[in-house]
């Protein structure tokens, strides 16, 4: 499969922890990486603030803000 294709995601994310994890301050900042037939590359980071996650991806376009309430409607369905 090459390319973007009609219908399909274009990034996953899949994490699992088998305990909890408390987050003790603001600011925690997670890179996130593809590794795709031998290419490593940086996709962006993701930011764990009081307010919220924020998403800046790497290629330099706007980042994405999702405060607490919209992330747990999202999460509850």
């Amino acid at each position: 499969m090459k390319g973007k294709q009609k219908g399909r995601p274009t990034k996953w994310v899949k994490a699992s922890v088998s305990e909890p994890v408390y987050l003790g301050r603001a600011g925690i900042q997670f890179e996130v990486w593809e590794k795709w037939r031998k290419k490593n590359r940086k996709l962006g980071t993701l930011i764990v603030s009081v307010g919220g996650l924020r998403w800046r991806p790497n290629n330099g376009k706007v980042s994405r803000p999702a405060n607490w309430q919209a992330l747990s409607d999202w999460l509850t369905g």
